[in-house]
């Protein structure tokens, strides 16, 4: 690299050159570069000559940034450029190398700068070119600072924030830059949708949705379906409706609770001849009739050849696939024509419309389970020019420990090659999903008292395979995220993570109890105690708990589902998921129903559980993105991060609660580019 003189291409050239000899002889080239050119140069000067160095060797950059971080702290007294700096290292050098670099700068120019939280943070540098949006006009709701904390403007520059504050400072700061008013509406960090499944949700949009409750989609608002005589008339009439004899009928929403008992017997009265699926509404199970086993080419000899983990789990008599026996046997041997690639493309494409009208900016599906077909068809539909959504994956654990033991590290890994680590799809290395007990919505979940009615909850990772499991991922410093509906699932689960800690403890180790259906006070102190944090689905409470009232669990316990007000107390991360199809992929939707605690009937189950409308929307927000290990890029509109926002007509702060669920959703802001949604 040549040098000209310039205190950019110096400091970039030097740190460069001699961080090969190892961060100790980086750290004294630094102290002297700040020494010689520290006063004579502007912070966004060191910003890009840090870039200069970072791009051109693999520099250890988290010894730099402290030391410069030092440096600056002791030696400056006012900085007017720190936005300048997170710009300029966002946009010369890859995201993930840089995380760390942009973090400690700008939190030190923070500390260092005159102003605090919402303060002015203006790019002052003359020889930027950059082309700028200023947002103003409305609240802009940070998600940063105290609860519904506003600034008056925004400034984006291609993909990044780089400034928040004052309207008249961005003005000066920012002379040029196109203005976007809002026009009265309110600027949000872009809404996040923690956990759902983009292969159901896309699957479940192509298909009948005969459900307890209504579901409106793209195409189709589907009317709810309340008793066994009016499932049964809708399945009817809607089969009725399909002229292709040849190709298998899907359907989703059945519920034993809801629509009484369905079995083999009843489908094949229905149809001896066309092959018959119906997808439960836990998504967990599957009845089918004679014809769609024949189609399959399914009998007692081909289910004898099924892992003993799936045959506990399928009733071939009654049609009937759970469990492990829906995941691990019967959907690769249905999968072509279940999920094949014209179905998906169209319910991909139809999930993408769903999520941007509800101010979607992001999502994760945890526990997926990805070929190369999959791989590329995802890379092509989600991640188009024109989709305004983060898609990122996390490997499923279950079925890589049960099939290959300890050799599911290895696998896992390769199957995180399937897509990038960065980038608009992705996978998140380091993440695991796994699955302890049964659905919920099945209430096949582990319970420490049983069922009323007598049936027993089902276990996906028994016991004695949770805890190797866990071990094999967490000592290689792996984030697990466990899905957990039973309060007695939960017990093994946080026995598990207790012999994790005990054995390896890990200060920061992040383990998400995933749905966080049932649990006691006692679980909930342990769990925090143990370092663990919650996503849970509150809509479990708004479409169940009546009905669990009467079957399964009784009014003591379902009215005291999805228990995150005692988390709250306990400062424990909250963060909140549709898990779709499950519940409605629609978050302000969801943070009412975690507010508000209210069934589809009306009732007001267990108030003190609830959470603080504050809690709810960071929990859709920025400890979605903490869940994910993304705070630093996602979640709240700060000077440096992804330019997500979401424009909604009404201030959620400021509307009464029972408004909170219907604010509509103008547009979203997808990486510093407009998406108007279509209503």
């Amino acid at each position: 690299m040549a040098t000209n003189g310039n205190p950019v291409s110096v400091v970039g050239q030097s740190i460069y050159k001699n961080t090969l000899k190892g961060p100790r002889v980086t750290l004294r080239f630094v102290r002297s570069l700040w020494s010689h050119y520290g006063r004579r140069t502007s912070v966004g000067e060191w910003g890009h000559g840090l870039n200069v160095g970072s791009a051109s060797g693999d520099i250890e950059l988290q010894y730099v940034t402290k030391e410069i971080a030092t440096s600056i702290r002791d030696e400056t007294t006012q900085i007017s450029t720190r936005a300048y700096i997170i710009h300029s290292a966002r946009t010369m050098h890859t995201l993930a190398r840089n995380a760390f670099l942009v973090g400690a700068l700008f939190t030190v120019v923070l500390l260092s700068a005159c102003g605090g939280a919402g303060g002015d943070t203006a790019n002052t540098t003359a020889a930027d070119t950059t082309a700028h949006t200023l947002y103003h006009g409305g609240d802009i709701v940070t998600m940063e600072g105290d609860s519904g904390s506003t600034v008056e403007a925004v400034v984006v520059a291609a993909d990044r924030i780089v400034y928040t504050g004052a309207l008249a400072g961005a003005r000066k700061a920012y002379p040029t830059a196109s203005m976007h008013d809002l026009k009265g509406a309110t600027l949000m960090p872009g809404l996040i949708e923690q956990h759902l499944h983009p292969l159901l949700g896309a699957l479940f949009l192509t298909m009948p949705a005969i459900a307890p409750e209504a579901w409106e989609t793209p195409e189709h608002t589907w009317p709810a379906a309340t008793s066994a005589e009016d499932y049964l008339a809708k399945l009817k009439a809607s089969f009725a409706a399909h002229t292709d004899t040849g190709s298998v009928y899907w359907t989703w929403g059945y519920h034993s609770y809801f629509h009484g008992k369905l079995d083999r017997r009843a489908l094949d009265a229905l149809s001896a001849t066309v092959p018959i699926g119906v997808w439960h509404r836990s998504c967990h199970e599957f009845i089918v009739n004679t014809a769609f086993l024949k189609h399959f080419g399914i009998d007692a000899a081909a289910v004898a050849k099924a892992p003993k983990e799936a045959r506990a789990q399928i009733d071939l008599a009654k049609g009937h696939f759970f469990e492990n026996g829906a995941m691990m046997y019967l959907l690769p041997l249905i999968q072509s024509e279940f999920a094949g690639e014209a179905t998906m493309r169209r319910g991909l494409a139809l999930m993408m419309k769903q999520l941007h009208r509800k101010g979607i900016t992001a999502y994760n599906e945890p526990g997926a389970v990805m070929d190369a077909s999959l791989a590329r068809l995802y890379a092509e539909v989600l991640g188009g020019a024109d989709v305004p959504l983060f898609s990122s994956f996390l490997v499923e654990g279950n079925t890589l420990f049960m099939t290959k033991g300890d050799s599911a590290l290895p696998a896992a890994e390769r199957m995180l090659g399937q897509l990038p680590r960065e980038g608009k799809v992705r996978f998140l290395p380091g993440h695991i999903k796994f699955l302890a007990d049964g659905a919920i919505i099945s209430q096949l979940m582990q319970m420490k008292g049983g069922y009323l009615d007598g049936h027993h909850g089902e276990w996906m990772l028994k016991p004695e395979y949770l805890d190797p499991a866990t071990k094999l991922f967490w000592d290689k410093g792996y984030q697990l995220h466990i899905h957990v509906n039973g309060d007695l699932g939960l017990e093994e689960v946080l026995n598990a993570i207790t012999q994790r800690m005990q054995e390896n403890p890990r200060k920061d180790h992040r383990t998400v109890i995933v749905h966080f259906a049932n649990s006691t006070d006692e679980q909930v102190k342990r769990a925090s105690e143990l370092g663990c944090i919650i996503s849970a689905n509150p809509y479990y409470v708004t479409g169940f708990a009546d009905k669990y009232c009467q079957i399964g669990l009784g009014c003591e316990r379902s009215n005291a589902m999805v228990r995150l007000g005692p988390a709250e107390d306990l400062g424990m991360h909250i963060s909140l998921h549709s898990d779709l199809p499950m519940g409605p992929a629609d978050p302000l939707y969801l943070a009412w129903c975690a507010v508000t605690r209210t069934t589809h009937e009306g009732h007001v189950v267990r108030p003190d559980l609830a959470v603080s409308r504050h809690t709810a929307l960071r929990a859709i927000t920025i400890e979605a993105a903490y869940s994910w290990r993304m705070e630093e890029e996602l979640g709240s509109i700060k000077a440096g991060k992804k330019a997500n926002f979401t424009v909604l007509e009404k201030n959620p702060y400021r509307v009464s609660i029972a408004e909170l669920k219907d604010i509509p959703v103008q547009a979203t802001v997808f990486e510093g580019r407009l998406f108007p949604v279509a209503h």
